[in-house]
């Protein structure tokens, strides 16, 4: 097996487990909350809501309809019911030497603040702003996971000494990854619109000295002047409410032959996504995961001629024609 063929793997499956044990997690804090014993005397949702004392309501009801979105509790018109819930997580032989062990403690931190954010969305506990928890988020995105695909979007899109890369969502670890390996040939922008994620990226990069450029700027409303041969959007479109107009953006600035990798929780390739959503959504600006099919639809109806191809599950090149 090619090392390309292995990162696919290890991306796909950890995200596999990453929703698996999520699963698990709501289920938790179904019991935990005495949301299903409230819900087995038949409630409304209304009453449901007045019976589960947490302060921080609109989370309450976001926990309930992730519950129902995995098929955990039904609405019917006038009441919430139970569907007699069964849930088996699956360890195949073959997924035991693709595990990585280290963003287990990350989850396990976000699976904590749940508790607080059910007090309230501001606690100081709850740690998922990209600015004021960029140190948090540095953590997370410098795991063995977050390298792993760095590494398949290095193969998968070409990424050598010479090439000039757009990177959009950035954070604070990519650019020096990416800096090093397009060289002084080559060009790297890195585009984040956490100020935080940007200061710990720019002391990296000039530690080293590495040609890197840096913007703050939203991905949602930027517009770029230059031509790139690769562009890279890794897990930003679950936070870009309209996907197509970014998209058609990040096109038109590629070359003729010019890559786009995007690397995500694609809804429409993985199960139970709506599990891990319910955690991320601990982020204010998380919006929802995208489906692969939503993008490869937008990017063709926006007349672009191009090819796609499917790297795995996680992971779709778009090769500009």
């Amino acid at each position: 097996m090619s090392r390309r063929e292995t990162l696919v793997k290890i991306v796909d499956t950890n995200i596999d487990h990453m929703i698996s044990l999520s699963v698990l997690h709501l289920a938790q804090l179904g019991i935990k909350y005495g949301i299903f014993k409230a819900v087995a005397s038949r409630p409304s949702y209304g009453e449901l809501l007045a019976q589960i004392g947490v302060p921080n309501k609109p989370l309450l009801m976001k926990l309930v309809e992730h519950l129902k979105a995995l098929g955990i509790i039904e609405e019917t018109p006038t009441n919430l019911i139970l569907n007699g819930f069964s849930y088996e997580l699956k360890f195949p032989n073959e997924d035991y030497l693709l595990l990585l062990p280290d963003w287990i403690p990350m989850f396990e931190e976000i699976y904590k603040m749940v508790d607080f954010a059910l007090i309230s969305p501001h606690h100081p506990h709850v740690l998922m702003d990209f600015d004021k928890d960029a140190d948090f988020w540095d953590i997370r995105l410098s795991s063995s996971f977050h390298s792993s695909y760095r590494e398949l979007i290095l193969r998968v899109g070409g990424i050598d000494r010479g090439v000039e890369v757009l990177d959009l969502g950035c954070g604070s670890v990519s650019p020096a990854f990416f800096g090093r390996h397009v060289g002084e040939s080559g060009i790297y922008v890195g585009v984040d619109y956490s100020s935080g994620l940007l200061d710990i990226a720019r002391a990296r990069v000039e530690k080293e000295n590495l040609p890197v450029e840096l913007k703050e700027l939203d991905v949602a409303v930027m517009k770029p002047h230059n031509s790139y041969d690769v562009a890279i959007m890794s897990f930003v479109l679950e936070y870009i409410q309209n996907r197509r107009n970014v998209l058609g953006r990040v096109l038109e600035s590629l070359r003729d032959g010019g890559r786009l990798v995007v690397v995500d929780v694609f809804r429409d390739e993985f199960n139970n996504v709506e599990a891990l959503e319910f955690f991320e959504g601990l982020n204010g600006d998380f919006i929802g995961y995208p489906a692969k099919a939503e993008i490869k639809r937008a990017i063709l109806e926006e007349g672009f001629d191009v090819s796609f191809e499917d790297v795995g599950r996680s992971v779709l090149l778009v090769r500009k024609l």
